[in-house]
């Protein structure tokens, strides 16, 4: 069987690999061996990946029966193919290509039912057998698909078919992916990594550096074709690694002269050369610059270089045919350059690819297009894309941008989200003061308009560095202007960007919270008339925060869901979800489990929001908070459980670091978090922020044994609150908060009142109760057994803690050694999630296990 297939495989190789020298990626075999698993596995990738020459090196070596058909464009006849499809088979089993010829090309459901029974009476069942189709990408006779879509309707379990191509077969396979009936090997697994390269040419006796590695690398991207032909250049000359690559290149690029660009049309030449230009090929803007079928058709025919994937809906194209595209783009005119541009720029904008819409537009000289786009981010642009807008800017027509009146407030807008506030308030003070030297006008009034708005924005941003709450003052001259020339912005709308909290106050002073909340209400009607909608909510979501914050949760609910309800309307997408993630808090506290479903629900339609630019980023982060708090830390985001991360924005307090220390503090990393604490530590922040880190390094002391620094932070968060009243970041700490609470009043040290400690110990160890009724419905809604089991030793050895015993008395009383006592006292810690004694006996009471 071996002499018949090795006979079958050369006759049917094509005659190229015996012709050049190319290259099958180490360990290629192995993945084919798991593909063969499957009843069906496609081999799909450009020229020169290798594709026949591993799978043909595979069965040399598997020992498994294997008919190998070696397909060509003459075989887009149903007759013609069926005859050379018996002949191979009869190479194999005589008995099969007797019995195809006798039924003939099956265009019938009768003479397809025949043909299936073939391999079902002429084939071992019990052996493997594995049928190839090589170079399927030829085959465009409908009548031929045809008959492979019905052959992938009916797999057999002792046979595989193999389909190499240089494109993803069309016949109707993506669904058996998610069946487990097709392996697709493409491209990527054929290309060599960078260590296989250094290999190879090791192999080769080539001794390059580690930078001659990287080129060579980053030249090929590990194509097997390009490695060859600068081995094959090496080993006549291993010193020059530079010559080597470049006659590569030029080998390559010869042979896409000949075997393509010189075969295809001069308007399919000019369409490639542009698609050069950009770096997205997604069918549908490969459609919308074709601007015609028929290009699309033609370019299908040149798969060597360009590959369609029909899992992603894309083309790949070949980087070197890139390289090679790019050296002809002078060919194009200016005016041809900058109508691809566009069209790119349009359809990334559309589809969400604002910072490569902003590039393009740029390209095609678009910078209406750019502001456009940029005024509708938030306000709080993060930093990289500041940088780059701001390098756009800088590149542009001065006079140009000048004359575009959402740029005067733009500009300084992006250098307060780099952090350069002081340049950012020098700027729009100049531009006042121009603006209003110059006869009233629409355009300048509207100037004025938009710098007096990014005047208040910034002064509002910085509140908690400079400590003033008069922002509403240039809002309201920003409204003026606004009245005397209003401007159209029908369709726009600026959403304002919050972090973790509504709150910008940064001093303890009694009273500053509510001076923050009255410039606020001053400040919203201006602020959402000029800039349509901004800040709407606002107001109310500042005023139940600080309820919230005084444990106020009947009232603060009420303006958390005015707040939810005018954000809604105006799409002020972060003000409506932090007035949810408040509401969620507060169902928590309150043992609602019923508000606490309805309220995620609420917060999930936020995903449906397109315009809301970071929906999924603040779920993830709310999300999270949620399972912080019901145990269940494995089913947040994977990367809100990554470090903590740091802004470059002077005034961005990270929402998502105050939900990851809940995170880190739940899974009881309590050196991390207090690793991170010192590193934020004396930073400019606001109150609220300041406290939750104080309460959490608190708690976070006391779980590592050192009680004295519990104390002592405690006594600083209670310093920070009482002026203003604030114990919620306190209570929330439930159980825990109740033993840190318990323990400063025994130490005769702490001068925290004792009245306020007995009132958080008590509220807290309601929280606790509260949260713990939230966690038991939800693991019985998820069918979740969270009951604590002790063994029987564990019980007994429960019982004498109980009973104050040492470990020594344990030890003597049920003849173990110390040692013994000390791992199952160990175990029952670790059981009953306790850090200390007094943790075991309460959480073993609550549990009713004493």
């Amino acid at each position: 069987m071996d002499a018949m297939k090795t006979n079958i495989f050369h006759r049917a190789l094509p005659t190229f690999l015996e012709d050049r020298a190319y290259l099958t990626r180490p360990r290629v075999d192995t993945l084919i061996e798991e593909a063969v698993k499957h009843p069906y596995v496609t081999v799909s990738a450009g020229l020169g990946c290798g594709k026949t020459q591993a799978v043909y090196s595979f069965l040399q070596t598997s020992g498994v029966p294997a008919m190998w058909m070696q397909l060509s464009p003459r075989d887009n006849d149903s007759a013609r193919f069926w005859d050379g499809l018996a002949r191979t088979a009869g190479d194999y089993n005589p008995k099969i290509a007797s019995r195809m010829r006798d039924v003939g090309f099956p265009d019938t459901d009768e003479l397809y039912a025949k043909v299936l029974s073939i391999p079902e009476e002429e084939l071992d069942a019990e052996r493997k057998h594995i049928f190839v189709f090589d170079d399927f990408h030829v085959i465009e006779d409908p009548d031929i698909l045809r008959f492979f879509k019905r052959v992938i309707q009916s797999p057999f379990p002792n046979i595989s078919l193999i389909i190499i191509s240089r494109a993803d077969p069309t016949i109707g396979m993506v669904g058996l992916l998610s069946k487990g009936l097709l392996a697709n090997i493409n491209e990527a697994d054929l290309r060599f990594t960078e260590d296989e390269t250094a290999q190879y040419f090791r192999l080769l006796d080539v001794d390059l550096s580690a930078e001659s590695l990287a080129n060579i690398y980053n030249d090929t991207e590990g194509w097997p074709f390009a490695l060859s032909l600068i081995g094959l250049s090496l080993k006549k000359d291993p010193a020059n690694e530079r010559n080597a690559r470049t006659a590569m290149k030029l080998n390559i690029f010869q042979m896409i002269d000949e075997e393509v660009f010189s075969v295809v049309s001069e308007r399919l030449r000019r369409f490639l050369i542009g698609l050069s230009l950009i770096d997205k090929f997604s069918t549908s803007l490969v459609s919308i610059l074709a601007d015609d079928e028929r290009i699309i058709g033609e370019m299908g025919k040149i798969n060597s270089m360009i590959h369609y994937d029909i899992y992603l809906h894309t083309y790949i194209i070949h980087r070197l045919f890139l390289d090679y595209l790019r050296q002809k783009q002078d060919l194009l005119s200016e005016s041809e350059k900058k109508l691809i541009y566009s069209k790119a720029a349009q359809w990334c904008d559309e589809n969400d690819y604002k910072m490569e819409a902003v590039s393009y537009y740029e390209k095609a000289g678009n910078y209406k297009a750019i502001i456009n786009i940029v005024y509708n981010f938030p306000i709080q642009v993060p930093y990289e894309q500041a940088v780059y807008v701001l390098d756009i800017y800088s590149r542009g027509p001065a006079e140009l941008l000048e004359n575009i009146v959402p740029y005067h407030l733009q500009h300084a807008r992006l250098l307060l989200s780099i952090g350069r506030y002081e340049d950012a308030v020098n700027e729009l003070q100049s531009r006042i003061a121009k603006y209003s030297a110059l006869p009233p006008s629409d355009f300048n009034n509207q100037v004025l308009c938009g710098a007096y708005t990014a005047l208040g924005i910034t002064n509002y941003l910085m509140l908690p560095l400079t400590g003033d709450c008069e922002f509403d003052v240039p809002m309201e001259k920003a409204y003026r202007y606004y009245e005397l020339s209003p401007y159209d912005e029908s369709g726009s709308v600026t959403s304002i960007s919050i972090d973790a909290w509504a709150s910008k106050v940064g001093t303890t002073r009694q009273g500053a919270m509510e001076e923050y909340i009255a410039a606020l209400s001053r400040a919203v009607p201006y602020a959402m008339s000029v800039l349509n909608g901004f800040m709407y909510g606002l107001d109310d979501l500042a005023q139940g925060e600080l309820l919230f914050y005084k444990n106020d949760l009947k009232n603060a609910g009420k303006f958390f869901m005015q707040a939810a309800h005018k954000a809604e309307t105006r799409g002020q997408h972060d003000i409506r979800n932090r007035a949810l993630f408040y509401l969620l808090r507060s169902a928590a506290a309150q043992g609602d489990f019923d508000k606490v479903q309805e309220t995620l629900r609420r917060l999930g339609e936020q995903l449906e929001m397109r315009e809301y630019l970071d929906r999924f980023i603040t779920f993830d982060i709310v999300s999270a908070w949620y399972y912080a708090l019901i145990g269940q830390t494995a089913l947040a985001a994977g990367w809100m459980k990554e470090s903590f991360s740091f802004t470059s924005n002077c005034f961005n307090s990270d929402f998502s670091n105050c939900v990851r220390m809940r995170l880190h503090y739940t899974d009881k990393q309590y050196h991390e978090l207090l690793s991170f604490i010192n590193s934020v530590r004396g930073r400019d922040a606001i109150l609220l922020e300041n406290l939750e880190i104080k309460v959490m390094e608190a708690v976070c002391e006391y779980h590592t044994k050192d009680r004295a620094a519990a104390i002592y932070a405690l006594r600083e968060a209670y310093d920070m609150a009482l002026s203003n009243g604030l114990v919620t970041p306190f209570i929330e700490f439930g159980k825990d908060m109740r033993t840190l609470t318990a323990a400063a009043m025994r130490d005769v040290e702490c001068d925290i009142p004792r009245e306020w400690l007995e009132m958080i110990n008590r509220k807290s160890a309601t929280y606790a109760k509260r949260v713990s009724y939230i966690v038991s419905e939800y693991n019985k809604a998820n069918n979740i057994d969270n009951s604590v089991r002790l063994s029987p030793r564990e019980m007994e050895i429960l019982y004498d803690l109980y009973h104050g015993l040492t470990r020594s008395e344990m030890a003597a009383g049920h003849d173990l050694s110390v040692n013994t006592v000390k791992l199952v006292l160990n175990t029952i810690y670790a059981k009953l999630g306790a850090d200390n004694v007094a943790d075991v006996i309460r959480n073993a009471l609550d549990l009713k296990l004493l």
